[in-house]
């Protein structure tokens, strides 16, 4: 019994030693790391295992993911040690010990000073906050350059200054730069730990909410999606409805909309719902429009996406339908309802971008100029008006300062300097301009980022009012202030003073005061902003920066792009405080998310929340009507992935299909047939074929021709799934369109993955594989093969070799298949420009084994071009 009692201590001590050690950062993890476990594929293979499709509990369903996420963690790593020569690095200037504060002490802090001349060694490196850096005596070239590891993690940046925590403590002689040959000389960039960091965090916080985690644990039932007690109920739908008429939706996306507000309703259980938007159904059109109805509806929606790039799109087409509907006069009025939180460097937010109206740093440093208690708007109005009701006092004040200063002058230097006074006309012009432009700027503000609740539209009118009369004040000026009646008992002066009066009695009626909370007082403006916003704009990983004290409970999460993003990527947001509801828009029939590490993608650690919940049985709310492809080009994909699509009437021939394809043998829809081509493996291991990138250049030669020629505007994508093969396309065109087209002609080649959510007026794809095995690789992939398929409006062109992709047993053999059935099958040798174009690759080629032999010309093809 003792020896018994002593092993059950033993594995209970294990076990809460192998938790204290889970529970650890993700940071202290990566520290741990020595260069031979970063080189080590195997290090956590021993836990990893396949994500299952159901779970008995929340800590399995966190608890599953962690092993994943640290081999995902642990390959971007070893990936950036194998390209060290490439990657970015600084110099470093000084390394001083930091205090460390609270539960922290144990690790070491330390700030590092930036060397500004860069351009010495060419590095061209700032660092950011999240990032993880080796800090080196030596600027790497090989892994054995950063023996002994040395690691550090920014926690904070400044222009030169870097606050970072390293991996062990840094020793005398390295922080000693007098001793140049063993002193820190670099920093060298690895990685950002920010999203990952965020995903570590959400998955081991004990205190979460966990609710809406609970119900996406198992299968679906009837009853997580139909509540009989709110059927009946007020919905909101009769508020809705004009926006939803107005928005000229079809009654697929108005369904998906009334039956996300019936869910947001239901006080009964937690639910999620999900949208499934193939390519071209306005997917994001349907989002904006059910985000400007929870706006109305004041609902407090989280709404998140994968990449920067993705929560862009939806907050700009939110905003334009918000300003569609919206007053001329204050056409920004509620944005403040509205916040976008993130990286701007990140999320491409320019000078004077609109996206600027409800992104959230700016917005607090807006509203602590509004709101500073010595120079904030109440005291701009105040001197304002002070002004305009003593304007001859203010110039006699101006006179006689500047003849005191003239005084002073005369006195110091010994002799006399003018000094150039403005008449009357000019101080008052100059001076109102001064005071009145930055009043009208911060009157916008005002009605810009403060929230609804805080400012009403009779408060907003007298603003719009106050605006209008200091421009009429502004114009009198600019007309007068020269004349020579324009001062005091002339006629100019007169008017300008009932002028002036009625300015001053519009503005007395602004309010000078508003209700604003303790938190702008205390300036917690960040609180202030997410606590009174309806609708918070961020990506999924960004979601853990919504705490409840900062943002009040949450009544429905929305997702976009739900199908790319990573399921434990999703937890943060699924933990948001007080939700119940939530709704994933996507297609699993497109990317998921790119995962790194082979074995984290056959253990499905990449799989959707969404795709997951679809192979559970949940109902997927269909957008069924798309709006992008020519009925030639959506038949396949249709066909082959989803089978209820229907094709809108925009998208049936068109006048521009009918000018672009006359003459031309390649219809809207057409495999063109390059038999002889040969793969090559070249750096990276990523096949290129050069006969290929010769035929897509000439035809994208030759569109551009069409286009100049007809005046027709025109956008090329030319897409492939490898990597070797986009940059040997995009060597072979580069700068031959950009500067010669203007805006008639672009040209865009790119990944397929890369492509996802993107769209050309034609699409050319290159399929790259030949070989007579019938061996096309990750070509064979349904989901990206879809991608490649929806990408074109108007004509959709596959280049390939149809041996390999008929042998293939693939989607693409079903595509030759189809190609050969409608007609649209074509053989590239059968084209004079293309067959020149061929040969000339061929012979290029000396390595190759067809390289002295000529394709021979076909017969029964007429020229195309």
């Amino acid at each position: 019994m003792l020896a018994v009692a002593l092993m059950n201590n033993l594995i209970e001590r294990r076990r809460a030693m192998d938790q204290n050690y889970e529970k650890t950062s993700l940071v202290d993890r990566v520290f741990s790391w020595s260069i031979k476990d970063i080189l080590n594929r195997d290090l956590h293979k021993h836990k990893m295992k396949t994500i299952p499709d159901r779970f008995r509990s929340v800590d399995e369903y966190l608890q599953c993911f962690v092993p994943h996420l640290l081999e995902e963690t642990r390959t971007e790593l070893f990936s950036s040690f194998k390209s060290l020569s490439k990657a970015p690095v600084f110099q470093i200037c000084s390394v001083e010990t930091k205090e460390a504060s609270g539960s922290s002490s144990n690790k070491f802090f330390y700030d590092i000073k930036i060397s500004n001349a860069l351009s010495t060694i060419g590095a061209n490196y700032q660092p950011k906050c999240g990032d993880l850096i080796a800090l080196t005596k030596e600027r790497p070239r090989r892994i054995d350059d950063l023996n002994p590891l040395l690691l550090a993690y920014v926690s904070s940046d400044y222009d030169l200054i870097i606050s970072v925590h390293s991996s062990r403590s840094i020793s005398y002689h390295e922080l000693n730069h007098q001793l140049k040959e063993t002193s820190l000389q670099f920093g060298v960039f690895l990685m950002n730990l920010t999203t990952n960091t965020r995903i570590w965090n959400a998955l081991h916080n004990e205190a979460a909410n966990s609710t809406l985690i609970k119900s996406v644990l198992h299968e679906n039932t009837l009853a997580t999606e139909q509540c009989v007690g709110c059927g009946n109920g007020a919905d909101g739908s009769d508020h809705v409805s004009d926006i939803i008429r107005s928005a000229k939706l079809n009654s697929s996306q108005a369904a998906a909309i009334l039956s996300c507000i019936k869910t947001r309703n239901c006080i009964h259980k937690h639910s999620v719902k999900l949208i499934w938007g193939p390519p071209g159904t306005g997917k994001t059109k349907t989002v904006a429009t059910l985000l400007f109805c929870l706006l109305k509806l004041k609902c407090k929606t989280v709404v998140c996406a994968p990449t920067n790039t993705a929560i862009v799109e939806v907050t700009s087409r939110l905003m334009s339908l918000f300003k569609e509907t919206s007053s001329s006069e204050h056409s920004t009025y509620g944005l403040g309802n509205i916040v976008l939180s993130g990286n701007r460097a990140r999320m491409g937010i320019k000078e004077n971008d609109v996206l600027l109206d409800v992104f959230l740093d700016e917005r607090i440093g807006i509203l602590a100029n509004l709101f500073s208690p010595t120079s904030g708007w109440k005291q701009r109005l105040e001197s304002l008006i002070n002004f305009l009701e003593n304007t001859e006092a203010k110039y006699e004040h101006y006179v006689d300062l500047l003849k005191e200063v003239e005084k002073m002058r005369e006195e110091a230097e010994k002799k006399a300097k003018s000094v150039k006074i403005l008449t009357f006309g000019e101080f008052v012009k100059k001076t109102f301009n001064g005071f009145s432009e930055e009043l009208e700027k911060n009157i916008v503000d005002l009605y810009t980022h403060l929230p609804k609740s805080l400012i009403s539209s009779q408060q907003v009118k007298s603003m719009v009012a106050a605006r209008q009369a200091l421009q009429r004040v502004r114009y009198f000026l600019q007309e007068n202030f020269s004349r020579d009646d324009f001062k005091k008992g002339g006629f100019r002066f007169d008017c300008f003073n009932r002028i002036s009066a009625d300015c001053v009695q519009t503005l007395r009626l602004l309010p000078k005061r508003f209700e604003i909370s303790d938190l702008l007082e205390n300036k917690d403006t960040k609180t202030f902003c997410l606590q009174n916003a309806d609708i918070i704009l961020c990506t999924a990983s960004g979601a853990a920066d919504m705490n409840p004290v900062r943002t009040g409970s949450i009544d429905l999460l929305v997702v976009d792009e739900a199908a790319q993003l990573k399921e434990c990527e999703s937890v943060a947001a699924l933990q948001l405080s007080g939700l119940r509801h939530a709704v994933l828009i996507g297609d699993e029939l497109q990317l998921p998310a790119m995962v790194h590490n082979e074995i984290c993608e056959k253990a499905k650690f990449g799989r959707s929340l969404f795709e997951r919940l679809v192979l559970l049985g949940h109902n997927k709310h269909l957008l069924n009507v798309q709006y992008r492809m020519h009925p030639s080009i959506s038949r396949f994909p249709n066909k082959e992935f989803y089978g209820k699509i229907k094709d809108a009437a925009n998208v049936q021939e068109s006048i521009y299909q009918k000018r672009f394809l006359q003459g031309n043998m390649f219809g809207s829809f057409s495999f063109i047939n390059v038999g002889l081509g040969e793969e090559e493996f070249g750096d990276g291991h990523s096949p290129k074929n050069m006969v290929e990138v010769a035929v897509i250049s000439e035809i994208i030669s030759n569109l551009f021709k069409v286009s100049s020629e007809r005046r027709i505007k025109m956008s090329v994508g030319v897409v492939s799934p490898y990597k070797g093969q986009v940059r040997a396309i995009q060597d072979r065109t580069k700068n031959k369109y950009s500067s010669l087209s203007g805006q008639l002609f672009t040209l865009n080649v790119r990944s397929v993955d890369g492509f996802q959510g993107g769209e050309e007026d034609v699409i050319i794809i290159s399929t790259v594989r030949s070989n007579g095995n019938g061996k096309v690789g990750f070509l064979n992939n349904r989901q990206r093969a879809n991608v490649a398929l929806t990408r074109a409006r108007h004509c959709l062109w596959v280049i390939g070799n149809e041996t390999t992709l008929a042998l293939s047993g693939s989607i693409w053999a079903k595509l030759i298949s189809e190609s050969r059935t409608r007609g649209c099958f074509y053989d590239a040798a059968d084209e004079k420009n293309l067959r020149d174009a061929m040969n000339e690759a061929l012979l290029e080629d000396v390595s190759s084994s067809f390289g002295s032999l000529s394709i021979s010309r076909g017969y029964g093809r007429r020229n195309a071009w």
